[in-house]
């Protein structure tokens, strides 16, 4: 208990950690609202399935045709200006959609592309700056906390946005209910921008020689995620979970249908579940020092499949839920560490663009699983198919775990002995 109170206690003692804590949650929070926001609008609009599925294409493209380059951006800029005009600049967007979804649907999408061609930049800009922000040693519990924000927005902001727009949408009508929840995202962005711009430390532009062009940067940044061994190992046992489990996103929506015997209750339920596992997982990682990082990221992986592996056999909803919250214990065992072991091995000039690599890589694997997971489902049953995807990840992470770059613990950190800003 005291390791976790010392952990938690981070938040108290170090202002400008705090603030970017709150900005990313205020941001989560908001994230979560407009994606309910978003699904209810196009649906409303169009009773389309397809059009709704292509609003979410428009949320996810910018990662894949743009996280190269956003990542050489925040190597080269100030990472707190950054993020502070990434959300002042999504404000005016999220505001006009509902609005441009009256004029023309595709006007909609192009909005966004925008809005979250902004969010692959601050994404990057809050992981590569938080290592100046805290100890060396403070890093795992900085990162464990950041985790447990995320997973409780998951938890609190997904029913909130369902209860925003339903209970404004029955006072006031429906399409005030969809402003209001577009405003709530809007109010969200500007208190992140406020948050971070009262941090005191002001990271100026990483990459020394800004004469260099972007492919150049980009080139230097593939270059190191793959030269560096123990930044290598972990990127590519860590895309096991979304070439695998991709899968299990599709196939999930089947299972609570046809499993079920449910629909969007049983679905959401699934996801809180695997929300509240990776908190729960969190807070026990705040609870333990940082090291042997190769064991724990597969020992995670291998929850995450029997979690889900253990789901595809029952058909009892609460159960399921109990099961897929295993694997959510697992993916925070798996993110934790590979993110600290990141911040704790690559230059902070090269940061932005080695976690925009691996973001890259991730979104392009879950997008192929995604597909293969749709069509699998189909022709095997989803059943079969969700345990099938499990089981392929316990199996290619024990075969994985063979090679000793992949058990690896933390080498030597190239991390100041002290953050550039004082607690």
């Amino acid at each position: 208990m005291g390791r976790a109170g010392h952990s938690f206690g981070l938040l108290r003692r170090n202002r400008d950690f705090a603030a970017l804590w709150a900005a990313e949650l205020f941001s989560t929070l908001g994230d979560r609202v407009h994606r309910v926001a978003l699904a209810a609008l196009v649906f409303r609009l169009t009773g389309d399935l397809t059009e709704t599925g292509i609003a979410f294409v428009a949320t996810a493209l910018p990662d894949l045709l743009f996280g190269l380059v956003a990542g050489t951006f925040v190597d080269r800029w100030d990472r707190r200006r950054a993020m502070v005009a990434c959300n002042l600049l999504r404000v005016p967007a999220v505001l006009l959609i509902p609005m441009a979804a009256h004029v023309h649907l595709w006007l909609a999408y192009a909005i966004l592309l925008w809005v979250n061609t902004l969010a692959i930049v601050s994404r990057p800009a809050k992981t590569a700056m938080l290592p100046s922000l805290v100890k060396p040693d403070e890093l795992h519990a900085a990162n464990s906390l950041s985790g447990i924000m995320e997973n409780a927005a998951d938890v609190l902001g997904y029913p909130l946005g369902g209860i925003l727009v339903g209970t404004v949408s029955a006072w006031l009508g429906a399409e005030q209910g969809l402003l209001a929840a577009f405003a709530f995202d809007g109010l969200m962005f500007i208190l992140a921008a406020l948050c971070v711009a009262s941090i005191r430390h002001r990271g100026g532009p990483q990459v020394a020689t800004a004469a260099a062009s972007l492919w150049d940067d980009v080139r230097e940044g593939i270059a190191f995620a793959w030269r560096h061994p123990l930044v290598r190992a972990n990127t590519l046992v860590m895309l096991l979970g979304p070439l695998t489990l991709g899968a299990a996103w599709p196939l999930l929506v089947g299972y609570a249908w046809d499993v079920l015997g449910g629909g969007e209750r049983e679905y959401a339920l699934l996801g809180t579940g695997i929300s509240v596992g990776s908190v729960l997982a969190g807070v026990w990682l705040t609870r333990l020092p940082a090291g042997r990082t190769g064991l724990f990221v597969i020992g995670g992986l291998v929850i995450m499949g029997l979690g889900v592996m253990g789901t595809a056999a029952v058909s009892h909803l609460w159960l399921a839920v109990a099961l897929i919250a295993v694997s959510g214990v697992g993916s925070m065992m798996v993110l934790v560490p590979s993110v600290t072991l990141i911040q704790r091995h690559t230059p902070d000039g090269l940061l932005g663009r080695v976690f925009a690599v691996r973001s890259t890589l991730i979104f392009a694997a879950t997008i192929v699983a995604n597909a293969l997971g749709g069509m699998a489902g189909e022709r095997f049953g989803v059943q079969r198919s969700l345990f099938a995807s499990g089981a392929a990840l316990v199996a290619l992470v024990l075969l994985a775990a063979l090679f000793p770059s992949v058990r690896a613990s933390e080498g030597p950190s190239l991390l100041r002995e002290e953050p550039q800003a004082a607690d």
